[in-house]
């Protein structure tokens, strides 16, 4: 099982988000995942950013967001605290 370990976000890539919908279902799930504090997603993007309150189980995050309806494409990235994830 994968832990991300870190006060920054980790930013996933999610495909398949089309409108507010989608928006609103995957963050309902991420949400529900133990230790969320917080989910961004940036519809535009096709990324989701999720805060942590300790270590963040990768695998449950994967699985939410596929209990929503939608793929996680790409490992997730440490945000280095700037709007986007590659600001600095």
């Amino acid at each position: 099982m994968a832990t991300t370990t870190s006060s920054s976000p980790s930013v996933y890539t999610v495909t398949g988000m089309t409108c507010a919908h989608c928006v609103s279902a995957v963050t309902e799930e991420i949400t529900k995942v133990p230790g969320v504090t917080g989910v961004e997603v940036d519809l535009a993007a096709g990324t989701v950013s999720v805060s942590s309150q300790g270590p963040l189980d990768d695998a449950a995050v994967t699985a939410a967001v596929q209990e929503a309806g939608y793929e996680v494409t790409a490992a997730p990235q440490q945000s280095s605290g700037g709007c986007c994830g590659t600001c600095h």
